[in-house]
Parts: C-alpha cells; structure tokens; sequence
C-alpha cells in the first residue's frame, strides 16, 4: 500500500536541522547559576541561507560569540568568524542586562560591542532583511506555494503546540482553511520571546525562545529552519494517500505528482507516485520514480518496498529487485512481516 503518515501534524523538521538549534532547555548543571544561550539572525542570501550570530554564556566558563552560516536545505552550519574574547565579553554583559526583556536582544548587542559581525555576514551576501509582517492582529502570514504546482495560496501559522504547552510550532496550511503541517517546533521553559519570522523563497526562519522570570538569568533564543517546499509537498502527499484510501488512483496521482514538483527530492511522494504508476500499468513511470526515490533514501524505500503488494509486478524485475535490497523475488502469498 501507499506510505506516509495521513495523520498531519507529524512532520518535524526540527529534528532534522539540530546543528541550527540552541539549547532548547537549560543545562542541569546551571542551577542557581546565570546560563545564556541565544542566536540572532544578521541577514539572508537571495537564496534563503541565514547568517546568524551565536552567543553562549554561563557563569564559570569565557563567553563565546561566533557567526555562522545556516543552509537553507538543512546541511551544516559553516562558522565564518569569532568574536575576540573581549567583545564575546561585552556582548555577554549586554544580553544579561536585558535578558528579561520577552523579545530578542542579541542583534542590538552585536550592534553595539561587535559592529564587524553584520558587516561581514553583508560582504558574503547575506543582506539585512527586517522579519515579515503577519496579518493584522494575528500570527499568521499568507505565502504562495512552489511556481510549479500553480502557486497556490498557502498560509503559515504561530501557535501553541496542542500537545506541549511548552512548545511554539510553525504550521503550514492551505487558505482559507485545511489541514496544516508543522515546519518547526521551538521548545519554551518560561516566559515565552516574542517570536520573529523571517520568509526568504523557500524557506521561512523562525527566532524565538523563553528566559526563566525568577531566580539566576537562564535564557535560550534560538534559530530554526521550516522548509516551505517540503511542507507542501508533504500536503499534497497527504491528500494523495487520502484519495487512494478513497480508491480515486487518478486524484491520488495527481497529489503525487503535485508533491513531486513541490520538492523533487522528498523521498514519500516520489515512493507513492511510483506505487500509484505501478497500479494504473505504467510500469516504466514506476520504474524511474522508484528509482529516483531510492536515490534520495535507499534505505526507506528498501524497508517499504520489500512487502508492498502494489510494487508486486515490479518485484519481478531484477533492476527493481536491486532497489529495494532483494537478491530473489519474494515467494507469492507469504505476507509482510508484522
């Protein structure tokens, strides 16, 4: 059968862009000790990557203030300079000063005791962007989906996460209303940062975090990275498995295809559209978005194409065969493992 959660809200990306992250939570040795973590962003490429500034400073160890390159696909961070330790120092000293202010301070920090980080992240082509304007009165934001799929009107959301109370999750929907995926999730222990959004192209940047209001100055603001294109491929996906389920193979292709020209590399929606050619007896479609998929993530496609009855004509191919790990076609009627 076709893969994929239909249940949306199970789409994290932050667990796939940790080097972007600051500590989400405050370390166990910092009790009763100052603790501050918190990063910034200084600008962004046409292209979407961040450069983002990153200071950590707890009491008993020198300040480190660095700047950093965030890539918008969710590869590694590259650092690009280090602060002397003297401006570490008092950049340090201004973040703790106001690090009770529920908004992000290390731009104005930086700003003042470390001119040369903003002028640097400019040199390499990352131009200060102020943060995109919401709706009037709400944490919501209306974007355009991928050229190619018709640049459906689509909206990103701030809220609450239903099942953390401690969390803030970015969401992605189609306008008016819909189903909604979240991009990135932003843990909070506190007094909630007011959180900034950055939209470049595909992707969206979000800035947020919390600070402890009693008690030694903790505080964690941080970046995180939600993928515009790989979240619409992950709607049209969905409504695809939802149109299979519905036994609407034509609607459940299009879906596919659709998630497909969104983001080419998500793995799901190239494994779907493959079973879903595979059913309609176009088998050299199959073949080549299998194959594609398997370029992207051979082991998953490995672990879901094994046992699939809809890829059970194409298991008699030994190219297919190959794909998905098989030395021999699978003998009939023996059903998947549990």
């Amino acid at each position: 059968m076709l893969k994929g959660a239909v249940r949306l809200l199970v789409f994290l990306l932050a667990a796939s862009c940790a080097d972007f992250q600051a500590k989400p939570t405050f370390p166990v040795d910092a009790k009763g000790t100052p603790v501050v973590s918190e990063q910034a962003i200084l600008g962004i490429s046409d292209d979407g990557d961040a450069a983002v500034a990153q200071l950590t400073d707890a009491d008993g160890q020198k300040p480190e203030l660095a700047l950093l390159v965030f890539d918008r696909r969710g590869r590694p961070s590259k650092p690009v300079a280090t602060a002397p330790p003297d401006v570490a120092r008092a950049v340090a000293q201004r973040v703790r000063e106001a690090g009770r202010r529920p908004s992000p301070v290390l731009a104005a920090a930086l700003a003042a005791e470390w001119p040369e980080a903003p002028r640097r992240a400019a040199e390499l082509g990352f131009t200060p962007r102020a943060p995109a304007m919401p709706e009037p009165g709400r944490r919501r934001w209306p974007i355009a989906g991928a050229p190619e799929v018709g640049s459906l009107p689509l909206a990103l959301r701030l809220a609450d996460s239903g099942d953390d109370p401690r969390a803030l999750v970015l969401l992605l929907s189609e306008k008016p209303a819909g189903d909604e995926i979240e991009l990135a999730r932003m843990p909070l222990a506190g007094v909630a940062v007011a959180p900034e959004l950055w939209i470049v192209r595909d992707v969206a940047w979000l800035v947020s975090g919390s600070f402890l209001e009693s008690g030694p100055l903790h505080r964690a603001v941080g970046v995180r990275r939600g993928s515009l294109s790989r979240g619409e491929a992950q709607l049209h996906n969905a409504h695809g498995l939802a149109d299979y389920a519905a036994g609407d193979l034509d609607a459940a292709r299009r879906e596919f295809d659709r998630a497909i020209a969104a983001d080419p590399g998500f793995v799901d929606g190239l494994y779907n559209a493959a079973s879903a050619a595979a059913l309609s007896d176009r088998l050299a479609e199959a073949v080549a978005l299998l194959r594609r998929a398997a370029e992207a993530d051979p082991a998953r496609v490995q672990v879901l194409g094994r046992n699939d009855d809809d890829l059970k004509i194409l298991r008699k191919r030994a190219d297919v065969r190959a794909l998905l790990g098989l030395r021999r076609p699978p003998p009939d009627n023996v059903p998947p493992p549990p």
